[in-house]
């Protein structure tokens, strides 16, 4: 009995191996903040491509390149602009609707996505060129997946459930008679 109570007391008094256990805690940790914030970067990144293709895109429908029978051609210039985004034109949805100068509302939330787990893309209205000005909102939802996907750790970003996340870009532009 006494060998044994000497043995746990020299196991107690031991220092060797204390700082395994302090990097064993630490690592994961560091190491999933580090990769939540490449994943984090990567999603700003496809972001600000999103909005600068958006912005084109509108830039065309303003100056009268894009008509109102070119929708299909509208999202593929967006798909065009932007990259990072796989499958584009099939994960993209675009929402297009006049401001309602009374009430003065406009999209509702949330945005129109395309849901990948049920493979349903919402229907939306795209009219180019109507007959009186109207102030129009553009949104654009893309659904994509993370970058790295074993961190989970996109904060704040909504989920479309089949492991994709939406990335929502927006503009306004004054629809002017054609």
């Amino acid at each position: 009995m006494t060998l044994i109570r000497r043995a746990l007391h020299r196991f107690r008094q031991s220092q060797a191996g204390s700082v395994t256990v302090e990097f064993v805690i630490c690592v994961p940790l560091v190491l999933a903040f580090l990769f939540s914030a490449a994943d984090y970067g990567m999603v700003m990144i496809r972001k600000v491509f999103l909005d600068r293709a958006v912005d084109i895109a509108v830039r065309q429908v303003r100056l009268g390149n894009v008509n109102a029978t070119q929708y299909d051609a509208f999202r593929q210039m967006i798909c065009d602009n932007t990259f990072l985004i796989a499958d584009c034109v099939n994960a993209m949805a675009v929402e297009l609707r006049p401001v309602d100068t009374i009430t003065w509302s406009g999209l509702d939330d949330p945005a129109q996505c395309v849901n990948r787990s049920a493979d349903i893309a919402p229907v939306t209205a795209f009219v180019p060129g109507g007959v009186a000005q109207e102030l129009m909102l553009i949104r654009v939802c893309a659904v994509v997946d993370p970058f790295i996907s074993m961190t989970g750790l996109v904060l704040g970003m909504p989920d479309d459930g089949s492991g994709g996340f939406f990335l929502v870009s927006r503009a306004a532009f004054a629809n002017e008679p054609a």
